[in-house]
């Protein structure tokens, strides 16, 4: 199991043990979002735009692949295997379908639930019993986007539910709901961290927007590249963290429900060890 500084600080060392093959990967996303940032820069009216926006699809495609492709070959290098960009892109390409069908149920969900918070106040007022894992959260019905901002974070695994346990659909929603269970705060938390870190660098590339559109795009597109598999790889290890909590507490409820003893009681450091 690991802590947050663990999960940031041994995201860099597995990034830059295999930077080449990492990098690699995600450099290719750069061509489509170069092309983007060139022609909004040198184009201004609305009718560019609008048409420049249509480039965001096949973005989207890209980023599905190159972030499968990573997840992939990030399993495989925390298993003692050498991580390479052939390898990724032929798992992602295996993969795509369940992904894309992944992904199109999560974004269909979180439009939902942009709507869904008023009904679900209603739902509890008259539902006694109902609940949200285990608990009734009122503030997922009260504060606004926060259903949205619940879900995201209980459904931010699925891409590593797919590529690692071959899940697809709400199968890989289940798996990642089922690794943030208890701990949605304390994976929040833990996201928001690694995005805070991941930002900087981003937010100071967008100083190159001074320079020449295809510098500027160049410059932007690199930074971007650069700091998504930290990204990946640090979600991916809270996932593994998470994992392993869960396993943890499930094999200490079952020990409790022989045993007699208190089901929340933390094992021991020998028992930790064991589990990892």
């Amino acid at each position: 199991m690991y802590e947050l500084d663990e999960i940031v600080g041994y995201s860099y060392k597995v990034y830059l043990r295999d930077f080449a093959a990492f990098f690699s990967l995600a450099l290719l996303t750069a061509p489509l979002q170069m092309l983007m940032g060139v022609l909004s820069q040198t184009f201004k009216s609305e009718a560019a735009a609008s048409a420049i926006s249509l480039l965001q699809f096949p973005q989207l495609f890209v980023s599905l692949v190159v972030a499968a492709g990573l997840v992939h070959e990030i399993h495989r290098g925390t298993g003692g295997e050498r991580p390479s960009v052939t390898g990724g892109l032929d798992a992602a390409f295996e993969r795509f379908g369940a992904v894309f069908k992944t992904t199109l149920l999560i974004f269909a969900m979180a439009f939902l639930a942009f709507f869904a918070a008023p009904f679900l106040a209603i739902y509890w007022l008259f539902n006694k019993d109902a609940t949200i894992d285990g608990k009734r959260n009122w503030w997922l019905a009260i504060v606004p986007f926060a259903l949205l901002m619940y879900l995201s974070i209980r459904w931010a695994f699925s891409t590593q539910a797919v590529m690692i346990q071959g899940k697809n659909n709400w199968a890989a929603l289940d798996d990642s709901a089922a690794a943030v269970r208890g701990m949605w705060w304390r994976t929040f938390g833990i996201m928001l961290v690694v995005a805070l870190i991941v930002i900087g660098p981003s937010m100071l590339a967008q100083l190159a927007t001074f320079l020449p559109p295809l510098a500027a795009a160049s410059i932007i597109a690199a930074v971007s590249a650069l700091v998504l598999p930290f990204a990946i790889i640090a979600q991916t290890l809270l996932y593994y963290d998470l994992t392993t909590r869960q396993a943890l507490a499930a094999a200490n409820a079952v020990e409790s429900a022989h045993t007699g003893a208190d089901p929340t009681e933390l094992p021991s450091a020998s028992e930790t060890e064991t589990l990892k």
